[in-house]
């Protein structure tokens, strides 16, 4: 899977779970820009890196979040990031995302 698959993937799973995802194909590198419908001034970009262990979805700040093939992971690493900006409500966990 690509870059821009997987980010395509990450960005349905992040629509899933609440989350508004962007998708920044004609940039390079190609990256996912993801934000709440409430709160769309805050936000991270995400990209794809090639590591050892095979590609990772990396946020803006260089942070790995999951590796590309562990999208409920991802979600969860997106949800604790931007959550803590919006008002109180049940966080998003792993295991939520497997139900």
């Amino acid at each position: 899977m690509g870059d821009t698959e997987s980010l395509e993937a990450l960005g349905q799973a992040l629509a899933a779970a609440g989350w508004r995802a962007v998708p920044r194909y004609d940039e390079i590198p190609v990256r996912l820009r993801v934000f709440h419908p409430t709160l769309p001034v805050v936000g991270e970009t995400v990209n794809v890196t090639s590591e050892r262990t095979g590609p990772w979805f990396r946020s803006s700040t260089g942070r790995p979040l999951a590796r590309c093939d562990d999208l409920p992971r991802a979600v969860a690493a997106i949800d604790q990031l931007l959550g803590r900006f919006l008002p109180a409500r049940e966080p998003i966990t792993e295991g939520a995302l497997t139900r």
